[in-house]
């Protein structure tokens, strides 16, 4: 597995931004009434991102070296895939709330629209935290190439 290049996250990430303040404005614009952000959304994101973190340390810990514990390598596969996921669906999910952030900065002298710009700011934050929880994970899953031969790399064999 490729490591998650930087490129792709920040393409997804503007997309969604894009996408979700155009959608939202189109939508409200033609009399919709706008979802209302809660603050359990930004919880429920920071919980994703300390399991993501939770389940690669284990890995990481058995890479340094610390093989007190056996770690099933299907464990370890699934863990980087999972770290891929979060780092992809970070980026989505921070668009996305940047989308919403920039929705209501024109009118927070409103009350009730600053709150919502202030979930939605809550959301930007996790959700990058779980952004880096996926890339820092996706780090800890990389193993280091084995140095088979002690003489520089020439095999015993030749």
């Amino acid at each position: 597995m490729r490591p998650t290049r930087p490129g792709l996250l920040l393409a997804v990430g503007f997309l969604a931004a894009v996408l979700s303040w155009s959608g939202l404005r189109a939508w409200t614009s033609t009399g919709g009434t706008e979802p209302q952000l809660l603050w359990r959304s930004a919880l429920t994101i920071a919980l994703l991102a300390v399991a993501v973190f939770g389940l690669g340390w284990p890995v990481r810990q058995w890479v340094r070296g610390d093989r007190a514990r056996r770690i099933d390598a299907l464990r370890a596969a699934r863990t980087a895939v999972l770290a891929k996921a979060a780092s992809v669906a970070g980026a989505l999910l921070v668009g996305v709330s940047a989308g919403f952030a920039v929705h209501y900065l024109p009118t927070l002298e409103i009350a009730a629209r600053r709150e919502q710009f202030l979930v939605a700011l809550a959301d930007l934050v996790v959700s990058a935290l779980l952004l880096a929880a996926g890339l820092v994970v996706e780090r800890y899953c990389r193993v280091p190439p084995e140095d088979d031969s002690q003489d520089g790399g020439v095999s015993a064999a030749t």
